[in-house]
């Protein structure tokens, strides 16, 4: 019989959950995994803490894919046996949280803390480096985010707006791939693509006409293991607290903030004039208190 995660209630399934998911992504990143592989890796990430006492039929099962193609992952990542591998999850699970007598239900402040954390290690990575010389060399900046997506690709746009002359922001599934044709057009553009779950088809779709005009793409996205991560050029990964009835972007947000960040320091002295003459505008519009309402 399967022993399960959080059975003997030895665990903090949020805190255990998220280290594995952190653990997982930094065995997968050195190495190339097919697109199987990362439904593999995707399905385990999915389904953790659990994931770390699963059997090959039983990860095979949940993944869709074959018992041979779950060894075969686990070859991938190093391991001799897929016992090795999960042996290995498993020190990562149980060594996740402390030990109180009943499990506690998700703390989403704490899940968000955990998230944040493991964004660390997209900040600081070459990718991010090439993610922002990418938009820095931008005329023409392009913030592609489609439903769920929507809100964070607005936020983005509106604080990019400050630094950048040219933004265009896309959330309209049915015009996203003209909106792209017209950037291609226009020249010298660059675009990032916000695809948070669940993800539309419009925004691959989307992400892969801008790969085919030959516009460089900044995937911002989840988990590194979605199965249109090569059609990016960069992929910067923020993940998602899902402990809640729907999904905080608490670390996707911190992400946009800092490649806008990242992008501002490439060109201080654009910055400043571009920021002084929005501060200018700021009485027009600023809530003054005791004036009258409009």
């Amino acid at each position: 019989m399967t022993q399960r995660a959080g059975e003997d209630g030895g665990l903090d399934p949020v805190r255990s959950a998220t280290a594995a998911r952190q653990w997982l992504v930094e065995q997968c990143r050195s190495h190339r995994l097919s697109p199987t592989q990362r439904r593999v890796a995707q399905s385990f990430m999915d389904t953790m803490p659990d994931a770390a006492f699963l059997s090959t039929s039983e990860a095979a099962l949940r993944a869709g894919v074959s018992q041979p193609t779950v060894t075969r992952f686990a070859s991938t990542l190093g391991f001799a046996t897929y016992a090795d591998f999960r042996a290995a999850l498993r020190t990562v699970i149980l060594g996740g949280g402390p030990e109180p007598h009943d499990l506690a239900p998700a703390d989403p402040v704490a899940e968000a803390e955990a998230n944040l954390s493991a964004l660390r290690g997209t900040l600081g990575s070459p990718a991010m480096t090439a993610a922002v010389a990418t938009l820095a060399d931008a005329r023409v900046l392009g913030i592609v985010g489609i439903r769920a997506s929507a809100a964070l690709a607005s936020y983005a746009a509106y604080f990019a707006r400050r630094i950048v002359d040219d933004v265009r922001l896309v959330t309209d599934a049915d015009t996203a791939t003209d909106a792209l044709t017209q950037m291609h057009h226009a020249g010298g553009a660059a675009v990032v693509v916000v695809a948070m779950p669940r993800y539309p088809a419009s925004t691959v779709r989307a992400l892969r006409h801008a790969r085919d005009l030959g516009i460089p793409t900044v995937l911002l996205v989840d988990t590194p293991f979605v199965d249109f991560a090569d059609d990016a050029d960069h992929v910067l990964v923020a993940p998602v607290g899902t402990g809640m009835v729907f999904d905080s972007h608490a670390a996707p947000v911190v992400l946009a903030m800092a490649l806008l960040d990242g992008v501002a320091s490439t060109h201080p002295r654009r910055t400043q004039d571009r920021l002084e003459a929005y501060e200018g505008q700021v009485d027009t519009w600023l809530h003054q208190p005791g004036s009258d309402p409009d």
